[in-house]
């Protein structure tokens, strides 16, 4: 018996909320480490935080773009999303490794986690209102 359509939209709006979870878990440790640095335990946190957020972001995401992509999402949309994606993959690379190098206060690494963290949050809005307002494009 296949699912009817109200419980499809609660395990979206699910997903959607576990993915913004995610984004504000990743960014706000990562915000909280670059200002103040931490306990000697920061290391090995960050690294589950890090690994646990990167999980969830995967499989929500891969779940909400074959959706939205199925639902006549255009190449606007998707080029976008490509950017995004982009910037998730810089932000977690980057998390990587800063931590391997100690999680420093102020470093260069944490600054870039930080930078292209909010850039995929800012893209995931502009995603939103594409889709929304059927924005349709073909590449």
């Amino acid at each position: 018996m296949p699912a009817a359509p109200g419980a499809a939209e609660a395990l979206l709006v699910v997903l959607r909320w576990l993915h913004a979870l995610a984004a504000i878990a990743f960014l706000g440790w990562s915000g909280v480490l670059w200002l103040d640095g931490g306990l000697p335990l920061s290391s090995q946190r960050f690294k589950e935080v890090t690994e646990l957020t990167l999980l969830v972001f995967l499989a929500s995401g891969a779940i909400l773009t074959f959706d939205r992509l199925s639902h006549g999402a255009g190449g606007t949309y998707a080029a976008i999303l490509a950017a995004k994606v982009l910037l998730g993959a810089i932000a977690y690379q980057f998390a990587f490794l800063w931590r391997r190098r100690g999680l420093k206060v102020g470093a260069p690494d944490g600054r870039t986690v930080l930078i292209s963290g909010a850039g995929a949050v800012l893209l995931a809005a502009v995603l939103k209102g594409v889709f929304e307002s059927g924005v349709r494009s073909d590449f």
